[in-house]
């Protein structure tokens, strides 16, 4: 029972076969956020764990933009972490949390332009993306946004829209986001709306 999160409060953990539901459906979503067991979201400070838990009950059924000045990689990393640990109950091996890198998320849009359809892995992102309850928005601090990418970060967050679904984005100082045109100015303002205070 060494790979599951859960091994330090299993009463069965002497007679583990690694096939209970619970390990399943964590390691499952784990694996789908590509969080491994040596990440550092497993070394997180109980203080850590308060502000992502209370970002997360902050933003239940909404859009949130939330600010990191650090690193807003680890900062999603470990509200993915927090958001599994409150929803994996249930999922019956759906994706219940997401966290969608934005960037390698344009990046395969594209290059599906030039293969004449989406791959079988843009296909789930896809679908991942309209359906988890919980759906973490990062690495947009590395976009340069243009009107595509507007356009497509605007239209994601339009089509969330929904009291049962939760969408966070981690952002830097949105004044240090990279863009123009007024599809530009129409998205930070909406980001700027959203901000968990």
């Amino acid at each position: 029972m060494v790979n599951c999160i859960f091994a330090g409060h299993c009463f069965e953990q002497s007679q583990c076969d690694s096939s209970c539901p619970v390990l399943a459906q964590t390691s499952y979503l784990l694996e789908r956020n590509n969080i491994q067991l040596n990440s550092p979201v497993f070394h997180a400070t109980p203080s850590e764990l308060r502000r992502c838990i209370s970002i997360l009950d902050n933003s239940a059924g909404s859009i949130r933009t939330v600010v990191e000045n650090m690193s807003t990689n680890a900062l999603s990393d470990l509200l993915t972490y927090c958001a599994i640990c409150q929803h994996w109950r249930g999922s019956q091996l759906h994706c219940t949390v997401y966290n969608l890198k934005y960037a390698q998320y344009l990046e395969a849009v594209q290059k599906s332009w030039s293969s004449n359809g989406d791959s079988e892995e843009l296909d789930y992102v896809k679908i991942w993306i309209s359906s988890a309850k919980v759906l973490i928005i990062s690495n947009i601090d590395f976009v340069n946004f243009k009107d595509f990418q507007c356009q497509t970060l605007l239209s994601l967050l339009q089509s969330r829209m929904n009291p049962d679904l939760t969408t966070i984005v981690v952002s830097p100082q949105i004044s240090t986001l990279v863009g123009d045109g007024p599809l530009f100015a129409r998205l930070t303002d909406l980001l700027s709306k959203q901000k968990v205070v």
